[in-house]
């Protein structure tokens, strides 16, 4: 089980973003004391967080097993480690977050949230409940 602790994230970032686009989510290094213990979480709209990727030292990271999806990868220093989608596709959509693990828990530090132009929020809320 993880948990999740109070973040420095005052308001999540919404981008307005088009099917076919390329996108960059930024993830500051500078507020992470332990950069070995950096991960990303994805929530798809109406489903739970998942587990996304880990940073796995300078210039490398890793993705969960199973996950294989060329379009994703990420743009990795001591400084950074921003999340780069190519190609978008409507099953993007959602809320992506960076933060570091502290044993069970995620203190999540920046996050933003993809939204399709034209797409509203709470019907793709009621689709997915459906479904």
């Amino acid at each position: 089980m993880v948990n999740v602790k109070t973040s420095d994230i005052k308001e999540l970032h919404v981008r307005t973003v088009k099917s076919g686009e390329d996108v960059t989510i930024a993830c500051d290094l500078s507020l992470i004391t332990d950069k070995s213990k950096v991960v990303w979480y994805r929530q798809s709209f109406g489903k739970v967080p998942q587990f996304f990727a880990k940073y796995y030292g300078t210039n490398d990271y890793i993705f969960p097993d199973g996950f294989n999806d060329i379009r994703f990868n990420f743009t990795v220093n001591e400084h950074q480690f921003d999340l780069n989608i190519k190609n978008l596709r409507e099953d993007d959509g959602g809320e992506y977050f960076c933060g570091e693990m502290e044993g069970t828990t995620i203190k999540f530090t920046s996050g933003a949230r993809l939204q399709f132009e034209g797409c509203d929020v709470q019907r793709e809320l009621q689709i997915s409940l459906i479904t």
